[in-house]
């Protein structure tokens, strides 16, 4: 009974927090930079759109988890996030260096085609707005939650970055366009934290990888320019990993950049496969690779409330 009225409860909050954030209002929340989505003051009240359109922490079934949100175009499909403008929307940081090995806010405005700052937006994957900085050399990689305050301006509390050259990225959504479809855009700025540091170097393709003490595989054959299906079993100890938390708007969360310029790809979760007789599907993704080379992939995925970060290098022919 208890979780029950819980789940009613939470259900009556997302519906609320949508509505909110449909009318301009809303403020992104939450935890953790390269774990979960760490949070920053707004001045009204903050809403955290990592629980809206998710069902509750490990209550998960193989073959479920299909994102809930409403169908989103993207504005250019073939696009490799490296353009601070698309499509009259402009990516604009209020400074282009950090210090090094300190943690430091770092804000910034999006514009719009008119030039003004935005300040309504589709929620995107279970938030307003998605964040990301990794170093050029790919060596560093953090998803962190921005906070917007009334006037359009976002802050992100950036963790301690070693020195180096770096990429911030946005992906976000306009609701409304000529076209009837929400659209969404991936942005991007340079970075400098000033200082001397080794380049690591990449690790070879492979199709396994660990994190955490957890071993996972990918599987799938990703292809230059169209859309790709992969899925990443997770194991532990030897044994399928067989419940999931929810993760944005599912329950693997991918992004990857290409080596050498940086360029941007972004995956959709598309849930979880049927599984065998263990029930232990693997979480499904689906991603548009727009150039051919090396690539790093990071997956994210969360159990028991803890949020794991695990890397691929992966070979796109």
């Amino acid at each position: 009974m208890y979780e029950s009225i819980t789940r009613r409860v939470a259900a009556a909050a997302s519906a609320c927090l949508l509505a909110v954030a449909l009318t301009g209002c809303g403020h992104s929340s939450g935890t953790g930079a390269g774990t979960s989505h760490p949070s920053s003051p707004t001045s009204a009240d903050p809403m955290d759109m990592k629980g809206m359109d998710m069902g509750s922490a490990g209550d998960d079934m193989p073959g479920m988890g299909v994102p809930t949100a409403p169908r989103i175009a993207a504005a250019e499909p073939a696009d490799t996030g490296l353009r601070g403008s698309v499509g009259g929307y402009s990516y604009a940081a209020d400074t282009a260096s950090l210090p090094a090995n300190a943690p430091t806010p770092y804000t910034f405005r999006i514009t719009g085609p008119g030039g003004k700052p935005v300040t309504r937006f589709q929620p995107y994957e279970g938030q307003l707005l998605v964040f990301y900085v990794v170093r050029a050399d790919l060596g560093e990689f953090h998803r962190i939650t921005a906070s917007m305050r009334d006037d359009g301006s976002w802050t992100v509390p950036m963790p301690p970055l070693k020195p180096g050259a770096y990429r911030t990225y946005i992906t976000f959504a306009t609701p409304d366009s000529s076209a009837g479809t929400p659209l969404s855009y991936s942005l991007s700025q340079p970075l400098t934290v000033p200082g001397d540091t080794a380049p690591p170097t990449l690790p070879p393709a492979a199709d396994t990888t660990t994190a955490d003490g957890y071993t996972l595989r990918l599987t799938g054959s990703p292809t230059k320019g169209s859309a790709t299906d992969l899925g990443v079993v997770v194991t532990k100890d030897g044994k399928p990993v067989q419940q999931f938390d929810r993760l944005l708007d599912g329950y693997a969360h991918l992004t990857a950049f290409h080596a050498g310029d940086a360029a941007f790809a972004d995956a959709l979760s598309t849930g979880r496969a049927a599984g065998g007789p263990s029930g232990a599907g693997a979480l499904t993704a689906r991603i548009q690779f727009p150039e051919s080379g090396t690539w790093r992939l990071f997956v994210q995925f969360e159990t028991s409330g803890a949020e794991h970060t695990a890397s691929f290098t992966v070979d796109v022919p």
